[in-house]
């Protein structure tokens, strides 16, 4: 079974919370068999677990790697070399991997649909760029099966506004997909129909749980985030716990399920307001 801490140290961005969330629900889809797609792999951080908890599913991956003329807003430096090398080194067969080296705006859904069929679980995490993110969403349009996910990159980051812009402003995508989940750095989507059930198994894995933070009234119900941000407000404590299940989520959840701590816990919130009185 693949941990997020054997991947941990690989060059990329993937957070405990996302690691999770992609395990359980490609997972989840296994028994239908469509298989699975990335934009923008990098070096295979994200790749990999979709990979690994993906059965024997077909594989694409779109990447410009080398063409970094053709990465116009800097969001990524793919390296086709370390790539390959990651994919080796976790096992993954090869002959499972369609890798496409072009710009995903030069990628037809027709070629998708020839390469491997229809996708279960589409990973947008391309160019940052508002024409960019359009087309990745058309493609998911185009491709995706109708209880597939699709899972968006960045799309709250203030440093990459155009991608938030981009998804709540294509009118095809926001009539045909609804948020079913926050994670740390992704969002996921899915057809109406299909909210709750993969809400539903997102929330049985009993660790994510500890790291939920809010859920939000939305018309097909509360919709889960496992991400905060820290306040200027914040005492020390707060962003040591912050802290903590930033870079040791393992601990952040032995310390959440243990009585012994939550009670330490109390006391020293107890201690705090009667000093303060």
């Amino acid at each position: 079974m693949l941990m997020f801490k054997d991947i941990r140290k690989l060059s990329g961005w993937l957070a405990w919370q996302d690691f999770s969330i992609i395990r359980t629900v490609v997972s989840a889809q296994n028994g239908e068999g469509a298989a699975v797609l990335e934009i923008g792999v990098h070096h295979g951080k994200s790749f990999i677990p979709l990979a690994h908890f993906s059965a024997d599913r077909k594989l694409y991956a779109i990447d410009v790697f080398g063409r970094q003329d053709l990465n116009v807003d800097g969001s990524g430096h793919g390296d086709k070399t370390a790539f390959l090398g990651n994919l080796h080194a976790f096992g993954v067969d090869a002959s499972r991997v369609t890798i496409d080296e072009r710009l995903s705006n030069d990628v037809s859904a027709s070629e998708i649909l020839s390469a491997i069929g229809p996708v279960s679980f589409f990973h947008i995490d391309g160019g940052h760029h508002m024409s960019a993110v359009t087309n990745d969403l058309e493609l998911a349009l185009r491709t995706v099966t109708p209880s597939g996910v699709v899972a968006i990159d960045d799309t709250y980051r203030p440093e990459w506004p155009d991608v938030t812009q981009a998804v709540f402003s294509n009118v095809d995508f926001q009539r045909e997909f609804r948020q079913f989940a926050i994670g740390f750095n992704k969002s996921y989507w899915c057809r109406p129909d299909f909210v709750q059930h993969y809400q539903k198994v997102i929330r049985a894995d009993s660790n994510l749980d500890a790291f939920l933070r809010k859920t939000y009234a939305v018309p097909e119900g509360e919709l889960p985030i496992y991400q905060e941000y820290p306040l200027p407000e914040w005492s020390i404590a707060s962003v040591l716990r912050w802290y903590t299940s930033l870079r040791f989520p393992g601990l952040s959840v032995m310390l959440q399920r243990s009585s012994a701590f939550r009670s330490f816990v109390a006391l020293l919130r107890r201690l705090k307001r009667a000093i303060s009185r």
